[in-house]
């Protein structure tokens, strides 16, 4: 079966902490700011210098891999202001396996009050329920404790070490596979 567009919901996804929705063109200079951290393009496969371009970029990919059904790019945010918080995300969606992987950065400012795990718990619960997904993988280099913190929290379960594994700033880089099942997400 070959994917189908995503028919994300208008309003987004919510808590009542924290809401996930569609990137917007009002978004993109808080994207700019947010990934000036030195944090995430060291953790993350986000470009580095990250400008106006990039940022076009990752919103014309978004609104494709939408289209396509292969990929799901929401910001996250808070749900009483709006201010942004992040991003998660979805890809490989629509695979014959039901298989995906997840990813997520968060804004320096935002981190620490378990906002990242409210997002990636609604995210994948959202998969297992309207994307027909069986299984979502995560990839974390394991100085990474933020992040694995976060995916444990969740529900995530640490299934071993992939040895150079992924490319990250034209370094190769060891990542710990985690994954989480549609009876596993807490």
């Amino acid at each position: 079966m070959s994917p189908r567009p995503i028919e994300f919901p208008v309003e987004g996804l919510s808590d009542g902490v924290v809401s996930l929705r569609l990137l917007a063109e009002s978004d993109l200079p808080g994207v700019i700011e947010a990934v000036g951290d030195p944090l995430i393009p060291r953790y993350t496969t986000v470009p580095d210098p990250y400008g106006e371009r990039e940022a076009r970029q990752w919103q014309r990919s978004s609104s494709q891999g939408i289209a396509a059904g292969t990929d799901l790019a929401t910001v996250i945010v808070d749900a009483d202001d709006g201010q942004l918080l992040g991003a998660v995300g979805l890809h490989g969606l629509g695979s014959a396996g039901g298989r995906c992987s997840a990813g997520y950065w968060l804004a320096a400012a935002a981190r620490g009050d378990g906002r990242a795990t409210r997002a990636v718990r609604l995210l994948c619960r959202y998969a297992f329920a309207e994307l027909d997904v069986a299984r979502i993988e995560l990839w974390i280099e394991p100085e990474n404790t933020a992040s694995l913190a976060v995916a444990e929290r969740v529900g995530f379960e640490r299934e071993g070490l992939m040895r150079s594994f992924m490319p990250i700033r034209e370094v190769r880089r060891d990542m710990l596979m985690y994954s989480l099942l549609p009876n596993t997400v807490r």
